[in-house]
């Protein structure tokens, strides 16, 4: 069994969120090699060097860490995602930068988008408090709307419509990712940036005919 070391598991107070902060990161380790059905609180409080009782205090279990780090990286996501939308001038230009932003993102950060899938796959409620769970729920559906307001700025439809659409390009998005991050692309021979810049300029014109 590992024993604490190192001043980020020592002390109280403030040094708390310096340990919070060190199982967090040796946590996505774990996950990026093992996944989360791979993963444990062993092996977690191992890469982080401390006891698995020293994770306990705060975290139920390796669910509720997992969580967590999705929520962090939800929050960059949304971020630069913004950023990029706001930038841009027109609805055609939020739309596609939108689009790309997702692209940029998870192209960069293959790990953040296994954890970005395994929500959309629905995550697992054993371990989480409810306000973690909320929080998700609440990151995901800010980041589906500002999809949907770029695409219903550019182009007059319902709600659901505006769903359904959101829901065929990111399904566009994560498989070209996963296309690309598995090295299938060569197999394919196909150019992920140059597919992704024909999908774009053919959405706007079939969203934007008779308009």
């Amino acid at each position: 069994m590992p024993m604490d070391t190192g001043v980020p598991f020592a002390g109280d107070g403030a040094s708390r969120q310096l340990r919070r902060e060190a199982v967090l990161a040796a946590a996505r380790k774990v996950f990026e090699m093992r996944g989360l059905d791979g993963a444990s609180i062993r092996l977690i409080a191992k890469e982080a060097g401390c006891t698995t009782g020293s994770i306990y205090p705060y975290f139920k279990g390796k669910e509720e860490i997992y969580a967590e780090v999705l929520s962090l990286s939800l929050d960059d996501y949304k971020a630069r995602l913004v950023a990029d939308v706001d930038a841009a001038k027109t609805p055609e230009a939020r739309f596609e930068a939108a689009l790309w932003s997702h692209f940029r993102f998870y192209e960069t950060r293959p790990s953040d988008m296994s954890l970005a899938l395994y929500l959309f796959n629905g995550l697992k409620p054993q371990g989480l408090t409810r306000e973690l769970d909320a929080r998700l729920n609440e990151q995901l559906i800010s980041i589906l709307t500002i999809f949907k307001d770029c695409l219903r700025s550019m182009v007059n439809c319902s709600a659901r419509d505006a769903e359904i659409e959101v829901g065929l390009h990111f399904s566009m998005l994560f498989g070209l990712l996963t296309l690309l991050h598995t090295k299938r692309t060569r197999v394919f021979k196909i150019d992920p940036r140059a597919l992704l810049k024909l999908h774009i300029r053919r959405s706007v014109e079939r969203l934007t005919a008779g308009s």
